[in-house]
Order: structure tokens, then C-alpha cells, then sequence
């Protein structure tokens, strides 16, 4: 015989999501069976797959990065440090519109590098 107290904590609403779940999976494991969404497909086919996602990645065109001028790069570096230097005057480094004058400006210094 079951308490009573027992009795209400089964019937209590939120249990029951939580027990018919687990009730389900009890089941479907003493019948052998896995359930639905448990199921893998077969190693060969996830094995597919995935080389079909690897030739789409290759089949891509390569991205080229766009190409400037040491006199463009320079420019743009001079008008972002400029901008910089306006905002400094109200703000401190730790800023994010300064952090990002600064990380544009370790980006076009890169470019500046790599330029011909």
C-alpha cells in the first residue's frame, strides 16, 4: 500500500512531466529498443556526409582581401588617429569606440606591413 504522501508527490503536475519521460525510457529499454531520437545513422553515412561537407568547403572561391595602396592604408590610418585623438578628449583608452580606432588601427598597420 502506498502513503499517502507518495500518492500526492506522483500525481503532483510537475513530477508527472518528469516521470513519463523516464517511464517511456524504462519501457522502450526493457523491450530492446532504442528510442527515436537516440538513434545514430550509420557510421558510413555520417562518413558520407561529412566528406560531402568537406568538398562543398573546398569547392569555395578563395577570398581575396581587397587590395590598397601604402598611400590609401596611410590615409585611413591618419583619419582614424585623428578620430582617436578627438574622442580622448572625453574618454579614456579602455573606451569601446577606442579600443575599436585601435584594433582598425593594428589591422591597417598589418596591411601597412604586407603592402607592396
Amino acid at each position: 500500500m502506498m502513503h499517502a504522501s507518495a500518492r500526492h508527490f506522483l500525481h503532483h503536475p510537475l513530477m508527472a512531466r518528469r516521470l513519463i519521460p523516464v517511464a517511456l525510457a524504462l519501457a522502450l529499454a526493457a523491450c530492446g529498443t532504442v528510442p527515436p531520437a537516440q538513434r545514430e545513422p550509420p557510421l558510413a553515412q555520417r562518413v558520407n556526409a561529412l566528406e560531402e561537407r568537406v568538398e562543398r568547403l573546398e569547392a569555395r572561391p578563395a577570398v581575396q582581401p581587397p587590395l590598397r595602396s601604402r598611400a590609401e592604408i596611410e590615409a585611413h590610418i591618419r583619419s582614424l588617429e585623428a578620430e582617436r585623438a578627438k574622442l580622448r578628449v572625453d574618454y579614456l583608452p579602455q573606451h569601446p569606440a577606442i579600443r575599436d580606432i585601435d584594433r582598425r588601427l593594428g589591422i591597417l598597420g598589418t596591411q601597412l606591413d604586407m603592402a607592396p
